[in-house]
């Protein structure tokens, strides 16, 4: 036990010490790739992200999955360590949240899983902290087709150690409020759009989530506003108020279904505060994925893995495992709290804790 918590530590400050910043992925990914070609296991190289393993085709597939950028480091996690705080140890670095924690169990399993009754694989993967176009995930199932025959893939992204099941989905869409743009001094020439669009916000605000549930997993519908613009100066009355809404939907629905959803919304919000119509143009969308509490290889988690279950209150690349059928779970060390903080730490007891849970489940067979 001691050799294993000390290994883990280990690999994840140097895994830290491979600095990655979202578009930088390629070092990080030439010594992951350098690493398991040394110790002769197959590898396909997509970009900046690394596939390691090959299913026999005798047994079921469970793909092991993380990212390998992280955000701009700060002064506070630029450079790695073990601190001793009173609740235990911690490892302090950029990224050991979110989610390099998660790589190294991923990662010293798939080395270690020598009598698993599954083919392993390790999928590695650059550009997910950067925009949706950047994430090299989709390319990575599409230029390795045998992934997508994974009887279960695990991501490992910070869950607090809970199995998190599906995720939301998402819409970003810009709302356009139209008045009639003025100098500032002399307003009533015009109509603000900013202050015409205030109840229409109002009511938004006071919209309370909606929970929905899902295979017994309850998940959380929420609109936020996130953005405000107009494109006039300090002393012009804005004709234009530009505004982004996020959509964040239970996986009760398809995109389809939750557009014309937020499409209605919108309408009988306006319609309800007096507003004029709105114009509405959807500008980005992240389908989401179903729970899946049924499926064996889940069921099988969640049985052996013995950790608490709840929703995905957010979009992951679960979704993109999803789009091509095969089921997926969100499981990790690391702390949501932590993601992208300043500090950005992992406690070391949930390092070791999830590595003993995952390797439960990877050796022992399902059913």
């Amino acid at each position: 036990m001691d050799r294993d918590r000390d290994d883990l530590v280990q690999r994840l400050l140097d895994h830290c010490a491979l600095m990655c910043v979202t578009g930088d992925e390629g070092p990080i990914a030439d010594a992951v790739e350098a690493t398991y070609r040394g110790q002769g296991h197959p590898v396909a190289r997509i970009g900046h992200s690394v596939v390691v393993g090959e299913p026999s085709g005798d047994r079921s597939l469970v793909v092991l999955v993380g990212h390998l950028d992280v955000v701009a480091p700060t002064d506070d996690d630029r450079d790695p360590r073990v601190e001793s705080r009173p609740d235990g140890d911690v490892v302090v670095a950029r990224g050991t949240s979110d989610m390099k924690a998660g790589n190294v169990v991923a990662m010293k399993l798939f080395e270690e899983a020598v009598d698993s009754p599954y083919d392993l694989a390790l999928v590695l993967y650059a550009g997910e902290e950067g925009s949706a176009d950047g994430n090299e995930l989709r390319s990575v199932l599409a230029g390795v087709p045998w992934l997508g025959d994974a009887a279960l893939a695990v991501v490992l992204e910070p869950t607090d150690g809970q199995v998190q099941l599906g995720c939301l989905g998402g819409l970003h869409a810009t709302l356009t409020v139209h008045g009639r743009q003025a100098h500032s001094a002399r307003p009533w020439h015009g109509e603000n759009a900013l202050t015409k669009a205030g109840a229409f916000l109002a009511a938004f605000h006071e919209r309370e989530p909606l929970v929905i549930e899902v295979d017994g997993i309850e998940y959380r519908d929420v609109w936020s506003f996130t953005q405000a613009s107009t494109t006039t100066g300090k002393n012009v009355i804005p004709g234009r108020l530009a505004l982004n809404l996020n959509f964040r939907f239970a996986p009760s629905r398809g995109v389809d279904e939750a557009t014309n959803e937020l499409q209605r919304v919108v309408d009988r919000v306006a319609r309800q505060t007096g507003a004029d119509p709105i114009d509405v143009e959807v500008v980005d969308v992240s389908p989401p994925a179903p729970p899946r509490a049924s499926d064996p290889m889940v069921a099988a988690f969640v049985r052996t893995a013995g950790a608490e279950v709840a929703a995905k209150q957010a979009w992951t690349d679960v979704a993109r495992f999803a789009e091509i059928g095969v089921p997926a779970l969100n499981y990790g060390p690391g702390r949501t709290d932590q993601a992208h903080q300043r500090g950005e730490f992992v406690e070391v007891d949930a390092l070791v804790d999830a590595f003993e849970r995952l390797g439960r489940f990877l050796s022992t067979a399902a059913g």
